[in-house]
């Protein structure tokens, strides 16, 4: 009975650091500003601040009511809890094309656009994410893209 006590802990332990580990998140969309701190409380010095919202992160770990976040420059930094939401958008990495469904090029999207609405499924081409950037619906490579779930 111990044994299976023991892996009940080890399989709970396992799986929650998996479905964390590919946690993503966004800064809130009504945050106007985001203090980006050295270590987990209000009181380590500010390093950076983000004006961007709906801004994709990556959370690594968290510490009460701040999280340590990654951006996808690479940037390790830790933020206040209240001030990301689950909403899960994308971030263009480099300069690319939307293509429609016969691979035309249908618009040019620039590095840093954030996308709201996507599906990164393994349903559509595993190399492609379906995305919609204001009234534009098509396809963009993944591997343009930050954010996703792999």
């Amino acid at each position: 009975m111990a044994y299976k006590k023991i892996l009940f802990i080890i399989f709970f332990t396992f799986s929650i650091k998996l479905s964390f580990a590919a946690d993503y998140r966004s800064i809130k969309e009504v945050t106007s500003k985001a203090n980006l701190r050295a270590g987990p409380g209000r009181w380590y010095p500010i390093k950076w601040v983000i004006k961007k919202p709906s801004l994709p992160i990556k959370i690594i770990d968290e510490n009460e009511d701040f999280l340590l976040a990654l951006l996808h420059d690479g940037t390790k930094y830790w933020i206040y809890k209240d001030l990301t939401d689950n909403n899960h958008n994308l971030i263009v990495i480099e300069d690319t094309v939307i293509k429609n469904k016969k691979g035309k090029v249908i618009a040019k999207v620039l590095k840093d656009v954030i996308i709201k609405e996507h599906n990164c499924s393994e349903k559509n081409d595993s190399n492609l994410c379906r995305v919609k950037i204001d009234k534009v619906k098509g396809f963009i490579y993944k591997s343009n893209l930050w954010g996703y779930s792999k």
